[in-house]
């Protein structure tokens, strides 16, 4: 139950939809890569884990109440870019093809 007077952020709970939680019960997750905001928390109703992308501004505003910050970067194999020749509609189908067969592992190795 809420104590009057306390700060409380508002969440989206997929099965509860919009619920209040304590700052604390909240982390705010920032991709330092393309600045993009989410946060994720534990429903005090239907104890899921959620969580859900927000706007900076109440990214900001949550981690000023007391939610905890967690920053994190894109996989830096985003970034590669492999040589040789690209897949073509063949190779995808010889692909599929080969994983459909029970010993499709060891065909590959």
């Amino acid at each position: 139950m809420e104590e009057p007077g306390l700060t409380t952020v508002v969440v989206r709970c997929p099965e509860c939809g919009q619920v209040r939680v304590s700052p604390r019960d909240v982390t705010i997750r920032n991709c330092v890569d393309d600045d993009t905001w989410s946060y994720w928390f534990v429903c005090p109703a239907c104890q899921r884990r959620a969580a859900s992308p927000t706007r900076r501004s109440s990214a900001l505003d949550a981690i000023c109440a007391g939610s905890a910050l967690d920053t994190w970067a894109l996989p830096s194999e985003l970034e590669e870019r492999p040589d040789g020749e690209p897949l073509t509609l063949v190779d995808l189908l010889q692909l599929r093809l080969i994983l459909i067969e029970p010993d499709w592992l060891d065909q590959l190795q």
